[in-house]
């Protein structure tokens, strides 16, 4: 029995699936289909997905469609609506996926762990709820505690019937969000952030919100402090912030204190970041499995400590960094007990550092295992 339909697993030069081709495929599949991936099907309009409805697929757990911009958010949440209850992985990447959306998902999908919403240059603080119920006070049309309307408004009533720790005995369960992609939402800000760390930095085990510009954690007087953010995610497991040029070492050094369990961090092109707070994260998180400093204007210090601490780490980026010297980069691999991190790195990379020569490259290559890469200098 047909349970998979994955348009993106075909083969490459084949020709894009089509709405009547997708219609045959959910037919055969019917309730049983579990798992439905279309990744750049830019021939799948409203139409294909309707399919869905059609044949009853109530039971699927996991949803990924990407790059499509012939749907719109009626069809969305009208599928949400229909497999809400079993959905456990959404992927909605440069769909056009507006707050509506995300709302639809809250409330109808409790088992939600992962959600992808890359590139949804309209979603704003709005799709996700102020628990403390503070912040609107619009009225709200829904037919009974699961049924909502389309243009749902977070207000007195609404947050009413969703169940969190200011409200125990809220109808409606949010789901546990373990993972959450909101790279490149342009409109991501302070706001979103801080409804997002209360709502589920208890369950969020990834979070990434590279190159969403307006997150800085610490400007904005009407949300939390960095140090309260980073005190909700102390489970958090992956963190990337990539180019969110407005955070500073004070948010490093908050992620140092609260969340030392991070295996993962991308803290790549942000400007304001120094050995301070580079040397802080990894003085704390020393079951670092991968870690990105590239173009950071870190120096040989922190190098040093990577090398003296990091004992778990696999991967280390490093390139664009002018400030390093050859001499950092022995200090990360022998470390002061030598050490270091040559052991366990599969992957290290040193390119475009102004001071890093090619007897480093040479150096470095004959230390690492064999099946480790390393960018050429």
């Amino acid at each position: 029995m047909l349970t998979e339909l994955n348009g993106f697993m075909r083969q490459p030069y084949k020709r894009l699936l089509r709405d009547q081709e997708l219609w045959s495929m959910v037919r055969q599949a019917g309730p049983a289909l579990k798992r439905l991936a279309l990744d750049f099907e830019l021939k799948i309009t409203e139409t294909g997905l309707h399919a869905l409805l059609h044949f009853g697929c109530v039971n699927i757990r996991h949803l990924d469609i990407r790059a499509n911009g012939n749907i719109c958010t009626s069809t969305i949440n009208a599928i949400i609506a229909q497999a809400g209850l079993h959905l456990e992985t959404v992927v909605l990447v440069a769909v056009g996926v507006g707050n509506a959306v995300v709302k639809q998902l809250l409330l109808h999908a409790p088992g939600l762990k992962n959600l992808d919403l890359s590139y949804s240059l309209d979603l704003t603080f709005d799709a996700f709820p102020p628990i403390d119920g503070t912040e609107h006070d619009q009225q709200i049309t829904y037919d009974d505690a699961t049924k909502w309307e389309s243009d749902i408004v977070w207000d007195s009533d609404s947050l009413g019937l969703v169940r969190h720790p200011g409200n125990p005995n809220g109808q409606i369960a949010l789901p546990k969000l373990e993972e959450l992609q909101l790279r490149q939402c342009c409109e991501i800000d302070d706001t979103a952030v801080s409804r997002i760390v209360s709502i589920f930095g208890g369950s969020l085990r990834s979070l990434d919100v590279r190159k969403t510009h307006n997150v800085d954690f610490i400007s904005n007087a009407n949300v939390f402090d960095v140090d309260q953010l980073a005190q909700g995610l102390r489970g958090l497991l992956r963190i990337n912030i990539l180019e969110c040029e407005l955070l500073s070492d004070r948010a490093l050094a908050s992620l140092a204190i609260f969340c030392p369990k991070l295996e993962a961090a991308d803290i790549s092109k942000c400007s304001r970041f120094s050995d301070m707070g580079v040397v802080e994260l990894v003085q704390s998180c020393r079951g670092l499995k991968y870690l990105d400093i590239s173009r950071l204007a870190v120096t040989d210090n922190s190098l040093t400590v990577i090398g003296n601490t990091q004992r778990e780490l696999e991967v280390l980026l490093m390139s664009g960094c002018p400030r390093i010297t050859s001499a950092g980069v022995m200090a990360v691999m022998e470390g002061s007990d030598g050490l270091g991190c040559q052991f366990t790195l599969r992957r290290l990379a040193f390119n475009d550092c102004a001071n890093v020569d090619k007897d480093t490259y040479e150096w470095c290559k004959r230390r690492l295992n064999p099946d480790a890469q390393l960018a050429q200098v």
